[in-house]
């Protein structure tokens, strides 16, 4: 057993595993969901044989480790939550067909090609499923293609396909299961104009290797076997963990979620699922949230590109790796709104966000690397500006009166980026969650209501709102005119010199 953790009395532990695209997370809640430890890790990518991978043997082995810095005995209750667009697929024996192949991975423009004469144009395919068509292996029903394409006998071997949630739930409790929060996440599997499997997925023969019938994030699949009798659900998707705090205690009339971290999400539930060809190109996508319903979302890949350019600057300024935290220097944000010869241009990540044929690149290199502080006001004014262009594509309009904005996750911790937003997105409102790790939370709620056998909307909804306070961004006043001619700047330069 674990050592005892002196916080005070409560009735059970809840413990939830949070496994990010790097870093993986553990964190332990009370049953009135205080957060009371919390430990994490890094663990990259691996290439086999010179596919990228994740590296679900070091997250196992870490998940298990982690558990013996804890009372495990008092824990009653675990959930599971990862990134998506991730599968595995496993054999009669319930062991790995094949590694676990990373949605970085690229293939043959061939492929999906083929892909598509098969199943349709992406902009049909978009109508029924809600995915656009990403780049690398971001949407999972493509990789289950190229499987059966070029390995036909692994994918003839696979007996089971689970989602990465539901594999982890799987080896933590040897049951079985699958949900929609995670089929739901662009894999072209889900038809949501019809709430069942798409035809991508039958002819995949998808359902037929998965787990028959989804389960609700919220109830037990079974008991872990790490844990002295503690139950454990099926799991669920990162981005719609992050929302669910507000899907329990309601309010979302008008309401954009902005969820950041590797990729920066905005979720806008409650609108009606009208998808556009228009759409298809913007990275604007439907997920599916915990309760079978779509949410109108979009995103750009902005903490990959944050952390990018920043690893960068810190070797160019020789910064090392302390957090850096500024507010805005009003003299040095005018001058580059004004002289608009200094921009950070979108996109890293080739095929995603609001510009997804611009090319990645600094504009007016000399005078970015010439002075930090300079140079770390034009980075966060990218993400914000970018910010502007995902939310102004969920609405279609350039109008955001009455929009009320919350910031969770990592750059809910920037305070540039924050009052940036304030001054971009002038009409709206701007919030930041005070406890920033929604997506623990939200996958804490659903152990919760499971291991007290309720709905998650039969939680105290008073308890939940505490933990999802928020706090007002304090505004930037900032000449309405020198913003929208950087903007107007900034998509000129996004739209030029397209990828090839």
């Amino acid at each position: 057993m674990g050592r005892r953790l002196n916080i005070g009395n409560f009735e059970y532990l809840i413990a939830v595993y949070d496994i990010g695209k790097t870093n993986k997370k553990f964190k332990l809640f009370t049953d009135d969901l205080k957060p009371v430890f919390s430990t994490s890790t890094r663990i990259e990518e691996i290439k086999v044989k010179g596919i990228i991978c994740d590296d679900v043997e070091s997250i196992i082995k870490w998940m298990q480790a982690v558990i013996e810095k804890i009372p495990k005995d008092q824990v009653k209750s675990i959930a599971i939550t990862t990134f998506g667009a991730t599968g595995v697929l496993l054999d009669e024996k319930g062991e790995l067909a094949l590694p676990v192949v990373s949605y970085n991975q690229e293939i043959s423009p061939e492929i999906k090609n083929n892909f598509y004469k098969t199943f349709g144009t992406p902009e049909e395919l978009y109508l029924k499923t809600g995915t656009p068509p990403y780049g690398q292996l971001l949407n999972f029903g493509v990789q289950l293609f190229w499987h059966k394409e070029v390995r036909p006998e692994v994918y003839e071997r696979t007996k089971s396909i689970l989602f990465l949630p539901q594999y982890l739930s799987y080896i933590m409790s040897g049951v079985k299961s699958i949900e929609v929060t995670s089929v739901g996440c662009h894999t072209y599997l889900y038809d949501i104009t019809k709430q069942e499997w798409s035809h991508v997925a039958e002819y995949l023969e998808v359902p037929e290797r998965a787990p028959e019938g989804f389960t609700s994030v919220w109830e037990p699949i079974g008991k872990s076997k790490w844990f002295k009798d503690a139950l454990i659900t099926t799991g669920i998707h990162d981005s719609n963990a992050s929302l669910l705090p507000f899907l329990v205690t309601g309010g979302i009339e008008n309401f954009i979620l902005a969820s950041t971290g590797t990729w920066c999400v905005f979720m806008c539930p409650g609108l009606p699922f009208k998808p556009s060809p228009d759409d298809v190109y913007r990275d604007v996508l439907y997920y599916i949230d915990a309760f079978g319903r779509p949410v109108r979302s979009s995103r750009f890949k902005g903490g990959y590109e944050f952390d990018y350019y920043m690893d960068l600057l810190r070797k160019k300024f020789n910064l090392g790796n302390g957090i850096i935290d500024m507010d805005v220097d009003e003299r040095i944000l005018k001058t580059l709104l004004r002289n608009k010869e200094v921009f950070i241009v979108p996109t890293l990540a080739l095929g995603s966000g609001q510009f997804p044929k611009s090319r990645g690149r600094v504009i007016g290199e000399k005078t970015f690397y010439k002075d930090f502080k300079l140079a770390y006001h034009v980075l966060n004014l990218s993400i914000a500006v970018q910010t502007y262009f995902a939310i102004k594509v969920i609405f279609k309009s350039k109008s955001f009166k009455g929009l009320k904005v919350i910031v969770a996750g990592g750059f809910a911790k920037n305070t540039l980026y924050l009052r940036l937003l304030t001054a971009i997105l002038r009409d709206a409102k701007i919030f930041k969650t005070q406890y920033p790790d929604l997506t623990s939370l939200g996958t804490a709620l659903t152990a919760k209501a499971a291991y007290e056998g309720i709905l998650l909307n039969q939680i105290d909804k008073e308890i939940v709102k505490r933990m999802t306070a928020e706090e007002a961004v304090k505004p930037l006043e900032i000449s309405e005119e020198l913003i929208e001619s950087y903007i107007d700047e900034f998509e000129k330069h996004c739209l030029a010199e397209p990828f090839k």
